[in-house]
Formats: structure tokens, sequence, C-alpha cells
């Protein structure tokens, strides 16, 4: 199913599943998860290499991503 700007209904299916761009060298996907820290703000944090990545708008767009479907 393809994600729709203009029919954001869609999208309440489905979640976003961003992947940390330094485990995929390595052949394997890591997915991210968003952490808030005080001082500094949002970031994505990686699960397994715990390397992170400042959050912004439309930042999810530079990493591998892809919308599933809610279980």
């Amino acid at each position: 199913m393809a994600i729709s700007k203009n029919n954001p209904a869609i999208r309440d299916n489905q979640k976003l599943f961003v992947y940390c761009p330094d485990c995929d060298g390595n052949g394997t996907l890591a997915e991210m998860s968003i952490v808030k820290r005080v001082p500094g703000g949002m970031f994505y944090v990686c699960q397994k290499c715990g390397g992170s990545h400042p959050l912004c708008k439309g930042s999810y767009m530079n990493f591998k991503h892809e919308w599933k479907n809610k279980k």
C-alpha cells in the first residue's frame, strides 16, 4: 500500500521503521528508536551499535526507511 500525503488515514494503520546507516555496511539492518535527551533534544538511537543521529522534521528521509503495517 502506498503512502499518500493527501490521505493521512492510510498512515493510521502503518508504522515508520528507520534503519541505522552505520550498521548497514555490515549487511544487517538495525532499527533506530527515538530518544529525548535533556539537554540536546530528540535523537534517533541505534539499538545495536548505540550510534545517534539528530532528529528534525523529515530527517527520516536521509536514512534507509520503510512503512510497515501495524500488527
